[in-house]
């Protein structure tokens, strides 16, 4: 019987140093998925950093839209005897970017005007204390009608 014991604590103890393994694993991995995610997360970027990535993104447009080309204009008198030629006339070509930009930038703005407001909204909701119909917040508050959902019987 005494080699049946050993055979046994033995197995336990595999048992026992496997789960401890399997634990330090998921735990390891639990935090790279962590980091990862905080790290991911734009939104934590734009909290922390408003203003860098305010900069970063009119430094961004500044380089992506092309420059205006200089165009000689010629005096009043030289435009009766001349010709305009070919060269002063500005060729339209397809350019990508500005036409994203030009597609995205309502959107953006859109979405941006939306989020201050929300923010603006709930930042005065919480100085006053104030709920969505006008009643002050406390521990009552949304439980003076108790009504089911619509279609539910109680």
């Amino acid at each position: 019987m005494n080699e049946i014991d050993q055979i046994r604590r033995q197995m336990a103890q595999i048992r026992h140093d496997l789960h401890q393994d399997v634990s330090n694993v998921v735990s390891g991995v639990s935090e790279v998925v962590n980091e990862v995610s905080g790290v991911m997360d734009w939104r934590s970027a734009l909290r922390g950093h408003p203003y860098m990535l305010v900069g970063a993104a009119l430094a961004a447009g500044y380089l992506i839209v092309p420059r205006r080309e200089k165009v000689a204009e010629p005096s009043q008198d030289s435009l009766a005897s001349q010709v305009v030629p070919e060269t002063l006339t500005r060729k339209k070509r397809f350019r990508p970017v500005s036409l994203a930009a030009e597609l995205l930038w309502p959107i953006a703005t859109h979405a941006v005007q939306a989020y201050a407001l929300i923010w603006i909204e709930n930042r005065l909701k919480q100085y006053l204390r104030v709920g969505p119909d006008g009643h002050g917040l406390d521990e009552r508050y949304g439980n003076e009608f108790q009504r089911t959902a619509p279609g539910h019987l109680r």
